[in-house]
């Protein structure tokens, strides 16, 4: 039996005979058994006079074993197969106010690896079509590309086909999770190494000479988010920007926002939601894609409205196998028949078809036709913090508040959207990468400290405390994905395969949704916001670096599951190429006009 902690094997009595093995084997055996559980009896009894009666010890149900030695249980397998190339890859994002930077942190760190992954496929691919090998490579190790940081010792054309030999598999085991970690000398690849000319990816990587220019929807086909999830969604999804322009709006909208209060009034509303709304148009203004002179307020947030009458007609308004670009959808609040659940602002036309499964959540169907603008205000509309917003849908005047009022973290409406979507198609998405906000402070979960000393046993300071405790847990409850998170990992039997969830695990605890302190950042002295932004920047690097922590992590450290989480994206994307295709043309937005200022991008 394997040893555990708290487990230790009892040690045999000093100067203990050996006898000699009889002829009967049986007998022998007879004999042996006798002796140990005499011997163990005797031990136990010599322990217990000792030390008195020591009660059976548990290993505590929180603390867990990264699983290493075995490729599907540690997702090594997972990670390099492609079921159906298009099998959904989705996306879900946490609200959490402007502690959404570190989510865009996560995400800058994800794109980091799919394009490492990418240039090294590339290149082997190049090289092997140079040696005449295009159908059996020679072996590529980890060794020989430092700066790839995913699964080391498979076979190029075993990497491309999901598949691994035996002596391949045994050479993952000797590593943590079968990666190796940057070195000091690592270094992203220039883009004169990647022989173009003989890509199978060709068209696709030159459309993005550096990693800041990679999309993200160009590998994730729906991304979800509520509240300042639901922005990222949207500038990522709907407005197909790169996580760097994300990043460099949240720096500079931050400050328009929080930077000065509306009123300090308890209970009132806190900040003017103008600053976001011009924001956004701006933005939409320079992405617009389907017209020219936009000026950012009309641009609606589902796609091909011109052509919903059409699109209503056919049986299956929105056919997950028809070409399509990729799709987002915030969660928001509105006070209807169905209060219980979010309300979903999608860019698709959703009805809902008489074989969806009983079981998922059936939100509000279709698509209501409102502007970008007006949708990341629906969904960012915190109580006390920002106004809510106010909307004709169908005729029906509605009032939108911020989506965590009823789902916070929009894992749940992901999976049961795709249920919806995949009924017959794909019994599982290809991949569903949570990204959270920064988990909160529950240790008290409600209940309040006693203040020292005797004024602290007062009654009436007592009930005063308890209460405040519970608006504060309420609070956390609102903001906080984690409840969420333990429901979808049971549902996915785990996060080593198509489940995986990134959010920073300590260092964000507490921090308001509108923190915005003046302080240092990238390099410049007294930065408005400049605190938070550095703040948000070290604890992120220091989760995504950090070693396995068995109270936190489900079986492998984040980055391991980053990592594992790019090489899905990138193994899917590459199958979808390879198939071509009007679909996907379409995905990749060749049928869009090129945006200005979107760095070349044909969407």
């Amino acid at each position: 039996m394997e040893d555990r902690p708290g487990h230790n094997a009892l040690p045999s009595p000093p100067n203990s005979p050996v006898p000699r093995p009889p002829e009967d084997r049986a007998e022998h055996d007879r004999q042996m058994r006798t002796r140990q559980v005499g011997t163990m009896g005797a031990s136990a009894s010599t322990l217990s006079a000792s030390v008195g009666h020591v009660p059976h010890i548990r290993t505590p149900s929180a603390r867990r074993r990264a699983e290493t030695q075995d490729s599907d249980k540690a997702g090594r397998s997972w990670a390099r197969e492609v079921d159906g190339a298009w099998w959904p890859c989705i996306l879900a994002l946490d609200g959490g106010g402007i502690r959404g930077y570190s989510s865009l942190l996560i995400l800058k760190a994800l794109m980091h690896e799919v394009w490492v992954l990418e240039q090294r496929l590339a290149e082997e691919e190049a090289r092997g079509e140079d040696e005449g090998e295009a159908e059996v490579e020679s072996p590529v190790r980890v060794d020989d590309a430092p700066s790839f940081q995913a699964v080391g010792g498979a076979r190029t054309a075993d990497l491309r086909e999901g598949s691994l030999s035996n002596e391949t598999e045994a050479e993952d085991t000797e590593r943590v999770d079968g990666v190796a970690p940057l070195g000091p000398s690592a270094s992203i690849p220039p883009k004169s190494s990647i022989h173009e000319d003989k890509l199978t990816a060709n068209a696709f990587i030159k459309t993005a000479s550096s990693e800041e220019d990679l999309l993200p929807c160009n590998y994730f086909d729906f991304m979800y988010g509520t509240s300042t999830g639901g922005l990222i969604a949207t500038i990522l999804g709907r407005l197909r920007m790169t996580v760097t322009e994300a990043l460099e709006l949240y720096e500079k909208v931050g400050d328009d926002l929080f930077g000065r209060q509306r009123s300090r009034i308890p209970l009132m509303t806190k900040y003017y939601h103008q600053p976001l709304e011009k924001a956004v148009q701006d933005v939409v203004a320079k992405r617009c894609h389907e017209h020219t002179d936009c000026n950012g307020r009309d641009d609606l947030h589902p796609w091909d409205t011109a052509q919903f009458d059409e699109i209503l007609q056919q049986r299956i308004p929105f056919d997950v196998d028809r070409p399509r670009v990729c799709q987002s959808c915030c969660l928001t609040a509105t006070h209807d028949d169905n209060i219980v659940v979010a309300y979903l602002l999608r860019s698709y036309p959703h009805y809902y078809s008489d074989n969806a499964p009983n079981w998922i959540t059936r939100y509000n169907e279709g698509a209501d036709e409102l502007p970008i603008w007006k949708v990341t205000r629906a969904t960012s509309a915190a109580p006390f913090y920002f106004e809510i917003l106010e909307h004709e849908v169908e005729g029906v005047k509605k009032s939108f508040k911020d989506g965590g009022i009823r789902e916070n973290n929009p894992s749940g409406a992901a999976i049961s959207e795709f249920h919806a979507l995949y009924e017959g198609k794909a019994d599982r998405p290809a991949l569903l990468l949570s990204v959270g906000t920064g988990r909160p402070d529950t240790h008290a979960d409600g209940f309040a400290d006693t203040w020292p000393g005797p004024f602290g046993r007062l009654p009436l300071v007592a009930k005063f405390l308890e209460k405040r405790a519970v608006v504060r847990n309420l609070l956390i409850k609102y903001t906080e994905g984690e409840k969420q998170h333990q429901q979808m990992r049971e549902h996915a039997h785990g996060e080593h395969t198509w489940y995986k969830r990134l959010n920073v695990s300590s260092g964000l605890e507490g921090m308001p949704l509108d923190d915005w302190r003046r302080g240092d950042f990238a390099g410049r002295a007294d930065v408005a916001g400049g605190a938070s932004l550095s703040h948000m920047r070290e604890v992120t690097e220091r989760y995504l670096g950090r070693e396995f922590d068995q109270d936190a992590d489900s079986y492998a450290p984040p980055g391991v599951m980053l990592r594992q989480a790019a090489e899905k994206m990138v193994r899917q994307r590459r199958a979808r190429e390879r198939e071509g295709g009007v679909r996907w043309e379409t995905f990749v937005g060749r049928h869009l006009q090129k945006a200005p200022g979107a760095n070349g991008h044909a969407g």
